[in-house]
């Protein structure tokens, strides 16, 4: 049988990649080498993460283990190379400055482990991406039977592919919200009586900025895509992609109080990238359906020389075209304002947390192409 292993493939960094997928390891792989790893024709660094999925006792009970201590190379077909630095554990990361992607050449990864185990993958070639027209959303409203209205957005790309291409081509989703929190204000509930009973205290962070100021007040929030969205022929029109959905991002209070990120980045796939997400959308979609389709085991490019182990993931080259809509709370206000103000712990519309840890993937630097 098999166990489904949640795996964060590639840790948090600006401008990184970052793909949230749902690996299915099989009992005899539970301890296998997992790659992730992506070049762009977009200026560096890029990131390939190397881990391993345990099986620690129970039944569903996985650990991951990062992988240290290896040589990764990224060479190209023209003669470039680039030996990755380990910039934390299991992370392994080019130059700024370093090897950057060129459409039409072909890309490949080498991993030698402090074991000795050689692993490389077959040469990935960067196609033309092709345009997106346009980034565009619409407001849907739901009326739940014995629930409030909830409200959320639909959003779409029209898009084009390269000339005389086969243009296999992936949309990648990414939502990000920026919120300011009051450390100050943090308390726990210890009587529930009303009105509730409160202990409260200002975490630390609240004046441990340079200069005494807040330094997790204020926040930057990543949203990601829960499966990958891949071209469809049946959206196909003389080379032209219409109304492609992309993601779907609930109107909730504290992520629009003031300013909303939709960002889309449409990358060229080769065929071998291409049957990968495919494979692992299918999988995605079919998780927990009585029709679940066989998908069977996502294909790897990633293989042991001179050796039998496998390997899962992917590295692979794509080209890349971004665009960008924001949304502030003055374009949604009208909708905002019928939300329910939601409670954090002691306060109500105030969230009194160290921003860090009040939303998953949260970070106090600021994107740097933030508008």
């Amino acid at each position: 049988m098999k166990n489904s292993l949640l795996l964060l493939l590639g840790p948090i960094f600006i401008g990184s990649c970052i793909d949230r997928i749902n690996i299915e390891v099989p009992d005899s792989y539970s301890s296998q080498l997992v790659v992730d790893g992506v070049i762009t024709d977009e200026p560096g660094p890029y990131t390939v993460t190397l881990t391993k999925a345990t099986r620690i006792e129970k039944f569903l009970q996985f650990h991951r283990e990062f992988i240290s201590g290896a040589r990764v190379i990224i060479s190209d077909n023209v003669g470039n190379s680039e030996l990755l630095i380990e910039t934390e554990p299991g992370v392994y990361q080019t130059k700024t400055n370093g090897i950057q992607g060129v459409i039409g050449r072909e890309y490949s990864l080498r991993i030698q482990t402090d074991e000795g185990k050689v692993y490389e993958s077959k040469p990935d070639k960067m196609h033309p991406v092709g345009e997106i027209d346009s980034l565009y959303y619409e407001l849907e409203t739901v009326q739940p039977i014995d629930k409030p209205t909830q409200y959320g957005f639909r959003v779409f790309v029209d898009a084009q592919g390269a000339p005389d291409r086969d243009n296999l081509l992936r949309w990648k989703f990414t939502g990000v919200f920026e919120i300011n929190t009051h450390p100050e204000l943090y308390g726990k509930v210890i009587s529930f009586v009303e009105p509730p009973q409160c202990q409260r205290g200002p975490l630390p962070c609240t004046f441990d900025g340079p200069d005494g100021s807040c330094s997790c007040c204020k926040c930057w929030v990543s949203h990601y895509e829960v499966k990958p969205h891949l071209n469809d022929n049946q959206f196909v029109l003389n080379g032209k992609f219409k109304k492609v959905e992309v993601g779907y991002v609930p109107l909730e209070y504290f992520p629009f109080q003031f300013k909303y990120r939709f960002e889309v980045k449409q990358m060229s796939l080769s065929p071998a990238a291409f049957d990968y997400w495919k494979i692992v959308k299918s999988q995605k979609e079919g998780t927990g359906s009585l029709f679940q389709p066989p998908t069977g085991k996502s294909r790897t490019n990633i293989f042991e020389k001179e050796g039998g182990e496998s390997v899962e993931g992917i590295f692979y080259a794509s080209a890349t075209k971004t665009k960008q809509v924001y949304l502030t709370n003055s374009d949604v206000i009208s909708t905002w304002r019928g939300l329910i103000v939601p409670r954090w712990d002691c306060e109500i519309g105030k969230i009194a947390e160290d921003c860090r840890k009040a939303f998953r993937f949260s970070t106090t630097t600021k994107p740097p192409d933030w508008k």
